[in-house]
């Protein structure tokens, strides 16, 4: 996946023929009429004893570099005259090998992505549905012009194809789609409100302990749109889809980018975000093409300096260790040294890639260690994590697990209870002042024997105390029955409807009745009984002016079921563990290393 030795000789000499301002298309080195000129003997002999290469070597990159050199002067020169701008296409992704994978596009750059797409379609004969185009870190789209797109003159192009093989042809329009069908779901679930009754999905946003973040409506939508989005991406990563990997990232990079600096400084995501875009740069052969890849590297080791602390202090503190975060920095040092590696500062990548090999070291975990931990009922994630948290001692990691297990449990309960006290507080409404109804009073009205509907509605009338919501209970009898305000909301059945509207009360009645009274058929009669088939206002909409906080607009089934399938079509994607992110096997990264060492070694 590195660049060939001829490339990267190429690029050996093209840097020390800049360090010692050589320009190549000027006499003696090209004639008046631009063809080949004289290259005198000590110049190449300086240049093969200071670079350690033969002389035909440094001949030949010599004059491939001017021919390069004359080529993109005569392409300024056409730009400036005509506006006809040359572009540099490199085709990945599902591309069918046959294909042409390097491109030389002309084009004017007040065209838009769509005409860009058509020819290079043209050159390489791929479906235009099938292309998705990046340029600078950014998806280049269909109806825009290229110039307000960091499109410029001599601007590399990423053109990933989506399809793999001519056999799925027919389910290409299915591919182009599935993004935006996973942005709408992602979308959908960032809108959901918290409820605990309701059994829909719903994301919570937590820092490094799992400890949920309370953070504004939009500004929560907004994360959790941009950290959807990002698993799904994820999901792509660990099958090795690459392309569509990158094209979930780079939406998700601009979903996060609408978040205040305040919020992105403080957490980790967006660090990540950048680290996978470069990951995903690098499998798909672009690392050195891009210098989008350093500026996101550099904005991820900021992150993480500010996140962790300069040594990883912080995660000490917070967690009681750090070593499973090495996982991040291995990736990190691995992307940063092979970048030092394509810009020749050969030194600091070595540097680098040292330190990645280091840290790759300390996280190796033995395959019967691994084994035996999961012989004992635990995942593989777990078992992984906990030996690296516990540096392979088996002992220590089984407790360690427990104990992370017993954690999460914990919390999950104590949230669980915050959920359901929030939800609660939401259909108690409002006092008559405007404020919560008190849940500590409401408790103590409910554990003297008062129904819970009755307590709600006094604390309402009574502006939470007590002492006058007690008044409140003696002189009103009739709140004695009013419906439990935590009555989860039930489905309505026909059956159910027939056996109330069978004693003769009006079918809409009936329905409101057994809803109020979270379907308890009986009691829905009883009630209906003593009020003579009349029921009383809601709760909170009396005339004392208290209010509980408005209902949701209602949705049709149809609509209800094309959300909850759009939903579900990105759920099995997001993780459920806080460290899922953590859990890199470390084998890509290994052979990479590998690779970059030997390349490395080549130029010594």
């Amino acid at each position: 996946m590195a660049l060939s030795v001829g490339e990267h000789i190429l690029d050996r000499v093209r840097k020390q023929l800049n360090a010692d301002k050589v320009k190549l298309w000027l006499p003696p080195y090209t004639s008046e009429d631009g063809q080949k000129g004289v290259i005198p003997q000590d110049f190449i002999t300086k240049y093969s004893t200071g670079l350690g290469l033969p002389d035909d070597t440094v001949l030949s990159a010599l004059e491939e570099l001017r021919l390069h050199a004359l080529e993109k002067l005569a392409t300024r020169k056409k730009f400036q005259e005509s506006g006809i701008a040359t572009l540099k296409v490199k085709l990945t992704g599902r591309a069918p090998q046959e294909a042409n994978h390097q491109l030389t596009i002309e084009t004017r750059l007040q065209a838009n992505g769509l005409q860009l797409k058509q020819l290079i379609s043209k050159d390489c004969c791929i479906d235009t549905n099938r292309l998705k185009l990046i340029a600078s870190g950014h998806v280049i789209e269909d109806d825009v012009a290229l110039q307000t797109q960091h499109v410029r003159h001599n601007s590399q192009i990423m053109a990933i194809c989506l399809t793999e093989t001519e056999a799925e042809a027919r389910q290409h329009q299915e591919q182009i789609q599935q993004l935006s069908k996973t942005r709408q779901a992602a979308e959908l679930l960032s809108s959901k409100e918290e409820n605990t009754d309701s059994g829909e999905y719903y994301l919570q946003i937590a820092d490094q302990n799992g400890k949920r973040l309370d953070l504004p409506k939009e500004e929560r939508k907004a994360l959790v749109l941009a950290m959807t989005l990002h698993e799904k991406g994820k999901a792509s990563m660990k099958r090795r889809q690459y392309g569509e990997a990158l094209l979930l990232l780079l939406e998700t990079d601009k979903e996060f980018r609408k978040c205040r600096a305040a919020i992105l400084n403080a957490v980790d995501n967006y660090a990540i975000v950048c680290l996978d875009i470069v990951w995903c740069y690098l499998c798909l052969k672009n690392v050195g093409d891009l210098p989008d890849a350093e500026t996101r590297l550099q904005s991820c080791e900021d992150c993480f300096r500010r996140s962790y602390g300069a040594n990883l202090e912080r995660l000490t503190v917070v967690k009681g260790g750090a070593i499973t975060e090495l996982a991040l920095f291995v990736r990190l040092h691995l992307l940063q040294g092979i970048l030092a590696f394509h810009q020749h500062r050969v030194a600091e990548a070595a540097v680098l890639l040292g330190k990645a090999e280091s840290e790759l070291k300390r996280l190796l975990v033995d395959d019967e260690k691994l084994t035996e931990v999961m012989a004992m009922g635990f995942t593989a994630q777990e078992a992984r994590l906990g030996l690296r948290a516990c540096e392979g001692n088996i002992e220590r990691a089984v407790e360690h697990i427990v104990k992370k297990k017993e954690e999460k449990k914990e919390l999950r309960k104590k949230e669980h209870e915050e959920r359901k006290n929030k939800n609660l507080s939401k259909k108690l409404g409002q006092t008559a002042n405007g404020k919560r109804v008190n849940l500590e009073t409401y408790h103590s009205l409910v554990s003297m024997g008062f129904p819970k509907g009755a307590a709600g509605e006094a604390l309402r009338q009574a502006n939470n105390d007590i002492d006058l919501a007690l008044q409140v209970l003696q002189e009103h009898p009739e709140f004695l029955s009013l419906p439990d305000p935590d009555v989860s909301e039930v489905q309505i059945s026909d059956d159910m409807l027939a056996q109330v509207t069978n004693m003769g009360f009006d079918v809409n009645i009936a329905r409101e009745a057994l809803r109020r009274y979270g379907g308890q058929i009986q009691r829905a009669i009883e009630e209906l009984l003593k009020t003579g088939g009349v029921l009383a206002p809601q709760p909170g909409t009396s005339a004392t002016g208290g209010q509980t906080d408005a209902s949701p607009t209602k949705k049709s089934p149809e609509e209800l079921q094309q959300e909850k399938d759009a939903i579900e079509s990105i759920v099995p994607d997001i993780p459920e563990g806080e460290e899922d992110y953590l859990d890199l096997t470390l084998e890509e990264e290994a052979q990479f290393l590998t690779e970059y060492k030997m390349l490395l070694e080549s130029t010594r």
